[in-house]
């Protein structure tokens, strides 16, 4: 007998507010561009990453490469030096780049240096080189993918091709260290292979094997020799391969500027089969197994319909389930989306239709409901998020938590201690260690609240610096399920942390870590508040005894920039109606006299973030 199919069609209504249209093109100043460094140094391994003399990457690990940076148009130093080198040694590779404004580009450290036949190698200083791409991330038709390569494998034919085995090319007759157009092709899987452009008989020099590309995403394929660091020390460069190797990395494709969003989906149904994901009938995610995580898609602002397959299922097949989500000039000025996939079970679905009962994600009634699909392994449920991927204060970053771990109360994310500041080259004082006082016991920090399964991401900005440890813990226990050790947090930089898995450890719980560089408005530009009474006073410091700096009278509008961690005093940005000059102070947050709205959905005094300001 024929399994029946169960097909759960649902509109997920978003009926979020207008707040005012905020293009891609708006996300980040005119007068700035962006910027990302791939270390494709194979034979040397990680590295640490300044630009302008700033660390922006600790132990960058070869095969990949930094988020995309903002940064202002014009000269900028890129530098790659040894891990926990001092900022004013030797380095590895550096160069200069001209960044003109609205442009992107990729800088690709590469081995140039090599150790000779006979003799005693040279050191990994100096032995690299940096090669500039321009990135075309340029909105482009529902279910391709952009392709471009870069040829840098030192004692490998002049030009080589990628394509097929058979010998037929994807991108043709790349030149060493040349520049190459872009392809637009179909999402999905490829067998790749590097191929010799110039001999007779098209003959292979690596298999590469399946390659699996995501729709609306663009990728770049780096070609460097297969070298291997001396003895793992990194201190030395090894000898010159013939054999090439091949890195695939992908990055997110902007959506149209006038009418887009940006879509990621995120697989963490460890019970479902391997996927193939469909959007609008087009394929964007073929093969996507539990763990797996796509770019941001960029993609037209309408209706979607997201359709799940097993993997290889005939498209004359009904298919597993299907969902759609709207985009309405309510919802409009949310860019970034989050469509994430978790087993279902009675526990889960009554922990998600909570969290969306209780989210900005409803109106007058109607709430994000999940969407429940069944499958040969079990239900999953499909949720949509809402993502704040915005700037962050100068020298902080921002850290959200997805909890998508079955069976586990609300996550928290917390570190034995934030970072001691970084000694800049040539200060003269040290840092102070902490005093530490006999029998008393530090408690860990706290960097987010607790994190409902399936939830809003709970977040929080937080100081830049090395932390040696991020530990998730359960509400209620005081052992973490999960760590993750020496992160070095950027400033500026997104970091979401996605717990998923089952503690019963089938599968083992796992840490997904996604960066993505904050862009457009802050988060406190998102909330508004409304005064409620005829006349709110306004303090200096959150307590009653503060300054009065005024009193703001009814139904006047307030930018709402956090809380107090206790939520009893309220952050605000308000016009003093005594002197028409902008100014920041506290309003009580237990006394009812503020109104607050995301996106035009109230919000609790308890939801919004911690203010970390001075």
């Amino acid at each position: 007998m024929i399994r029946k199919w169960l097909w759960i069609f649902a509109t997920v209504g978003l009926m979020l507010t207008l707040l005012g249209r905020i293009t891609p093109a708006q996300m980040a100043d005119t007068n700035t561009g962006t910027l990302r460094v791939v270390n494709a140094l194979v034979g040397i391994g990680p590295v640490d990453v300044f630009l302008d003399g700033e660390r922006i990457a600790y132990g960058l690990p070869s095969g990949t490469a930094t988020p995309y940076l903002f940064v202002a148009a014009g000269k900028h130093t890129i530098t790659l030096r040894p891990v926990d080198a001092d900022a004013l040694s030797l380095p590895v590779a550096d160069t200069l780049i001209d960044i003109p404004a609205n442009n992107s580009k990729t800088a690709i450290a590469y081995q140039r240096v090599f150790a000779p036949p006979t003799g005693t190698p040279p050191t990994i200083l100096q032995s690299g080189a940096i090669y500039i791409m321009d990135d075309d991330r340029s909105p482009i038709a529902l279910g391709k993918t952009r392709l471009t390569g870069v040829h840098l494998a030192t004692g490998t034919p002049a030009r080589i091709s990628i394509g097929y085995p058979s010998g037929e090319a994807l991108l043709y007759q790349l030149g060493f260290e040349q520049s190459y157009g872009t392809v637009d092709v179909e999402a999905g899987a490829y067998p790749l292979a590097i191929i010799d452009a110039d001999a007779i008989g098209t003959p292979l020099l690596a298999r590469v094997g399946d390659q699996n590309f995501y729709a609306n995403t663009f990728y770049t394929l780096i070609v460097v020799p297969d070298v291997q660091p001396v003895g793992g020390s990194g201190s030395v460069v090894g000898a010159l391969s013939s054999t090439p190797r091949l890195i695939a990395l992908q990055s997110p494709i902007d959506p149209p500027q006038e009418n887009g969003l940006r879509l990621r989906v995120v697989h963490a149904a460890h019970s479902t089969a391997v996927l193939d994901v469909y959007l609008d009938g087009r394929l964007v995610a073929g093969r996507m197994n539990f763990g797996r995580v796509t770019e941001y898609l960029g993609l037209e602002s309408y209706s979607h319909t997201i359709t799940l397959r097993r993997f290889g299922l005939p498209l004359d097949e009904p298919p597993i389930g299907e969902a759609t989500f709207t985009v309405t000039p309510q919802n409009s000025s949310q860019i970034n989306w989050t469509l994430l996939m978790v087993n279902s079970s009675a526990e889960n679905t009554a922990a998600l239709t909570a969290a969306a009962q209780s989210s900005a994600s409803g109106k007058n009634g109607t709430v994000n409901v999940p969407v429940v699909v069944n499958t040969p392994g079990g239900d999953i449920m499909i949720a949509l998020l809402p993502d704040n991927i915005s700037q962050s204060q100068r020298g902080f970053a921002r850290v959200r938590l997805i909890n998508a771990a079955d069976g586990l109360p609300p996550l928290s994310l917390l570190t034995p201690a934030f970072p001691a500041p970084e000694v800049k080259a040539g200060a003269a004082t040290p840092v102070p260690t902490p005093t530490l006082v006999p029998g008393v016991v530090k408690l860990p920090e706290t960097l987010t609240a607790p994190a409902s399964f399936g939830a809003e991401a709970s977040e929080q900005e937080i100081p830049a610096g090395l932390y040696g440890e991020l530990d998730f813990v359960p509400t209620g226990s005081a052992s973490r399920i999960a760590q993750v050790a020496n992160a070095q947090v950027v400033s500026g930089v997104v970091y979401t942390f996605i717990v998923m898995g089952s503690p019963t450890g089938n599968p083992p719980l796992r840490v997904v870590t996604l960066a993505d560089y904050g862009q457009g408005l802050p988060i406190e530009r998102q909330y508004i508040g409304t005064i409620t009474t005829a006349s709110a006073n306004i303090r200096a410091l959150p307590n009653p005894n503060g300054t009065r700096i005024t009193s703001l009278p009814i139904n006047t509008e307030v930018d709402v920039l956090g809380r107090t961690a206790d939520a009893t005093w309220i952050r605000i940005r308000f016009i003093n109606p005594d002197t028409a000059v902008q100014q920041e102070g506290w309003v009580s947050g237990t006394a009812n006299l503020l109104d607050i709205k995301r996106l035009g959905l109230p919000v609790q005094v308890s939801a919004l973030p911690e203010y970390v300001g001075n």
